[in-house]
């Protein structure tokens, strides 16, 4: 800035989308966590965050780096994940009413001509008073942007990186929009999405997800407000979105609809349907509890003939030990030839289950129930000698045999799957 700016639980979720295979163009550093400075203040965001720029010279808007290690505005927001995000206003009404700030990513290699990318990303707007980090005056009060200025929060995509000839005027103090003749092509945000413009993304993140389909040879993509011209924001007021991890896929060979997660008892049933499959081997089943680390859980063979169909098909899969609390699921869809693609994730709460084990003191058997995510159960003495073990893998509760040992104290030691245990003090009759 030169200015003097939840995670939604789903027990079902039923949404369309698409998968394809991986193409070169990525976005490097889509989550903004590599830096060459921690970021002191604000305007730290040009020559700074790798593989980002801001390229519209010294007389526009400089956008902003937040980072835990700096720089930031916890009583607002915080990273949707990881340390760092950006930010810059998208409109603002103080000395100027045509101030824009944008960024732009250099993607890994050009688009190709005639395929459509899927682009996602998360943003969030910030409302209310000026944060308590932003720079003097700090009297802004921040909003929702104004209904004539919604619709044009979105993506640039160009073969060069803006700059100030791209700028509407291109005059000092310039700190103004960039031109729509500029770039290849654009992506946009229609008006029609509540969520980002209107009061579900204050102060909170949520997800958005647009599809290009390329020109060819573009390489750059611009986020910012692609709205020349005054705002209708009132003065002293400002309208700042922040962004964090970008992603883009490109939508070919399996067209994947329905991809449902939903609690059936202890168990989380995924249920996904595909209307159309191209070399297509088949999907794995992956699993998290933070929407980072990931696990495969299991694998479905394509139920395409040769891997090719333009019928609907449909797949389950049972997960019977998911972890308490938040699970995410995703599939990995991979070709014959070995080029796989990501689905979307889908996300639930299982709600903890209590491990109960009885009667206690014990006669002849133990009975424990509540086993989820447990390999084994170990029992040992009271001089912590192990007597036994008992193989768990998927069952729910299990038996211990507990006749000829004698009475006195011992400790169940319930082992999880990824090693971690805890231990309980129980007695035998």
């Amino acid at each position: 800035m030169n200015i003097t700016l939840s995670t939604l639980t789903l027990k079902v979720a039923v949404l369309t989308i698409v998968a394809g295979i991986k193409t070169n163009a990525q976005i490097a550093n889509p989550d903004f966590e590599s830096y060459a400075t921690c970021p002191a203040q604000h305007s730290r965001f040009a020559s700074n965050v790798s593989n980002w720029v801001a390229s519209l010279g010294s007389l526009a808007g400089t956008p902003d780096y937040f980072n835990t290690c700096g720089y930031k505005m916890p009583d607002k927001i915080v990273a949707q994940s990881g340390d760092g995000f950006a930010g810059g206003y998208a409109e603002l009404n103080n000395t100027f009413t045509d101030y824009k700030e944008y960024f732009t990513s250099q993607l890994t290699s050009p688009l190709q001509a005639g395929v459509t990318y899927t682009f996602s990303f998360y943003t969030a707007h910030i409302h209310g008073a000026s944060p308590a980090s932003f720079p003097p005056p700090g009297n802004f009060i921040y909003d929702d942007l104004p209904d004539p200025d919604q619709g044009f929060l979105g993506l640039v995509f160009s073969t060069a990186a803006p700059a100030a000839a791209n700028t509407v005027g291109n005059l000092s103090p310039r700190y103004n929009s960039i031109r729509n003749d500029f770039g290849s092509g654009r992506v946009l945000i229609p008006k029609t999405n509540t969520s980002v413009y209107g009061a579900a993304s204050r102060n909170t993140w949520v997800m958005v997800t647009l599809q290009y389909t390329a020109v060819g040879g573009e390489q750059f993509m611009t986020v910012g407000q692609f709205r020349p011209g005054a705002t209708s924001l009132p003065a002293g007021h400002g309208a700042y979105y922040v962004f964090d991890n970008f992603s883009v896929t490109s939508t070919l060979p399996v067209t994947l609809q329905h991809f449902t997660a939903e609690r059936k008892g202890n168990a989380v049933l995924l249920n996904w349907t595909t209307a159309s499959e191209q070399n297509n081997q088949g999907f794995d089943v992956e699993r998290s509890v933070n929407g980072k680390d990931w696990s495969l859980i299991g694998s479905i063979k394509s139920k395409a003939v040769y891997g090719n169909s333009q019928q609907k098909l449909e797949y389950l899969y049972v997960d019977n030990v998911p972890a308490s609390g938040i699970n995410f699921y995703r599939l990995k869809q991979t070709d014959l030839d070995g080029r796989f693609e990501y689905s979307n994730m889908r996300q639930l709460t299982i709600d903890a289950v209590k491990l109960v084990f009885y009667p206690n003191p014990a006669d002849a058997t133990l009975f424990v129930s509540g086993l989820r995510q447990v390999s084994s159960l170990q029992l040992f003495n009271a001089n912590g000698q192990l007597i036994k073990t008992v193989s768990v893998q998927a069952a729910g509760s299990k038996l211990v045999d507990m006749s000829g040992l004698p009475s006195g104290s011992y400790i169940l030691k319930v082992v999880g799957n990824s090693g971690q245990s805890t231990s309980y003090k129980l007695f035998r009759k």
